[in-house]
């Protein structure tokens, strides 16, 4: 598997945690913390995508 499939798995995998928790109402520090390991899961998604396949213009 290549990394940005790793990574896309793993940003599906954390995000359907998130939607969970929300739903069950846990507490905002664990939401906090899975929103910011989502966040830098996407950004490292976007940068490495950046390097591989430059944007078309």
């Amino acid at each position: 598997m290549n990394y940005l499939s790793e990574l896309k798995s793993k940003i599906e995998t954390v995000r359907k945690r998130l939607d969970v928790a929300v739903g069950k109402d846990v507490c905002a520090p664990e939401c906090y913390q899975m929103s910011v390991q989502l966040d830098k899961l996407i950004e490292d998604y976007m940068q490495y995508k950046d390097k591989v396949q430059p944007p078309l213009n």
